[in-house]
């Protein structure tokens, strides 16, 4: 039996069955499961949850699910949103939380972090160097280094600090078979393939990822708050292309279109879409904000202040918890389901913004949309969509599926990415061939090179 093995390994101390455990690592924060939770369907639960605290017992339990035959779910924070960490039936679900050592190097200006450090600590961590990671994904406070590396996460300042996969330098790995892969941090290297980036956004499908090293920076002294209005979301869009052609890249840059810009702010929205943004940095933001507002004003764009922009910061991450409350607490009706679908696609983007939000609106009641990563190649385009009016939770999941099928064949159809930074999982699993093209194929001669008995996350990203 399994569990006599792993305990044999392990130690009870690291192996639990017990009910409640196998529960909270049953599912993660996808909507779908969160649904058929709410309404009451039985839960597929892990056979066992295991907490290994070193690279030897990862390599020990991924031997032993080798040797029985048994699927391995690595599980951080359990906050993703497609179900990548969802359990499936008879697995072992790795826990990585007890991975939690970090260690800065302010001279080579990195950290070796554990896979299981929750984001927020981290950033507390190096702020009292008076250093930033620069990497705020919503979830921060419940979300782990390893899981933002499975996912290939980014961050609410990603347009100044870049993704998260823009900032591993090292990692180590332990491979299905319980190889050890040590992969070590060097500023730059043309020794062959960048072998971190095989394992960045696997998502548990290829190995367990333990530790990383990631580069830092001091920490800015300054920051300034803006905000500004353009008549349609379309004009804010050319308007957020013309600036980045230019160079500007503000830490944070969000254009909302009327509807988000309503489910954002309620009554302090302005009307017509509006523009928040937020510097950072040194003495000289002045420059740099006084060379935005006349690139905002060149495009069409009217000058607002920094309050609402100041009141988004203050609520940036309000929304994890909007989402809980739709789901359980009847926030938008005892039936409503509510979600969120990240895309992106090279500029133009409108094409895309059109095609996804019309998709969407084929099936939700309610269709809001924002830029929330811009970059001089393209822009990410967030949509949020919610079904209000269904009559019962079986009827609003047929909504919810096609909703998504829509959304998913709506950005594909304009050669758009089926995710910017959420990741696959379960949910877009169906669309990773139309995504990769013939690299599916490549995708999957690695999965079964290094996992040759499938035990890794199964029907996770690649099926």
């Amino acid at each position: 039996m399994i569990v006599h093995d792993l305990t044999a390994a392990l130690g009870e101390s690291a192996v639990s069955t017990d009910p409640d455990d196998l529960m909270d690592h049953a599912q993660d924060w996808w909507v779908l499961g969160m649904l058929r939770k709410r309404r009451g369907d039985e839960l597929t639960l892990p056979e066992c949850v295991v907490r290994p605290q070193t690279v030897g017992q990862v390599a020990a339990v991924l031997e032993v699910a080798t040797a029985h035959g048994v699927p391995v779910v690595p599980f951080g924070g359990g906050s993703g949103v497609c179900g990548a960490a969802q359990a499936v039936a008879g697995a072992v679900v790795l826990d990585t939380r007890r991975f939690d050592r970090i260690v800065i190097d302010e001279q080579a200006l990195t950290v070796r972090t554990g896979a299981g450090v929750i984001g927020s600590e981290l950033e507390t961590v190096l702020n009292e160097s008076g250093l930033t990671l620069g990497h705020f994904p919503q979830s921060i406070a419940i979300s782990t280094v390893g899981g933002w590396l499975a996912t290939r996460s980014a961050g609410q300042k990603s347009n100044r600090y870049g993704r998260i996969d823009e900032m591993v330098i090292g990692l180590v790995v332990v491979l299905p078979d319980g190889s050890v892969i040590e992969l070590p941090a060097r500023p730059a290297t043309s020794a062959g393939p960048d072998l971190t980036r095989l394992f960045l956004g696997s998502e548990g499908t290829l190995g367990v990822m333990t530790e990383a090293t990631l580069r830092v920076r001091p920490a800015p002294s300054h920051h300034l708050s803006a905000g500004f209005r353009f008549d349609s979301f379309v004009s804010g869009l050319r308007a957020l292309q013309a600036l980045s052609r230019a160079g500007l890249a503000p830490a944070v840059t969000r254009l909302y279109d009327e509807t988000d810009a309503w489910m954002s702010f309620r009554d302090h929205a302005p009307g017509g879409a509006p523009l928040i943004v937020r510097l950072e940095g040194d003495d000289v933001l002045s420059a740099e904000s006084d060379a935005l507002d006349s690139a905002v004003a060149a495009a069409g764009g009217a000058l607002l202040g920094p309050t609402l922009a100041d009141r988004w910061w203050e609520h940036r991450n309000d929304a994890v918890g909007t989402i809980r409350q739709v789901m359980f607490d009847g926030l938008l009706g005892p039936t409503a389901v509510a979600d969120t679908m990240e895309v992106a696609v090279t500029w133009p983007v409108d094409e895309l913004y059109h095609s996804v939000r019309d998709a969407l609106s084929q099936q939700a009641d309610l269709v809001g949309c924002h830029a929330s990563h811009v970059d001089r190649q393209g822009a990410c385009l967030y949509f949020t969509f919610a079904m209000t009016g269904s009559p019962d939770d079986s009827a609003v999941e047929e909504r919810y599926l096609a909703a998504w099928q829509a959304g998913m064949e709506a950005t594909v159809d304009v050669g758009g990415t089926i995710t910017h930074h959420h990741g696959v999982g379960l949910l877009r699993t169906p669309w990773i061939d139309a995504e990769l093209g013939t690299g599916a194929k490549l995708l999957r001669l690695v999965k079964q090179a290094l996992d040759p008995s499938g035990i890794m996350n199964p029907g996770k990203l690649i099926g």
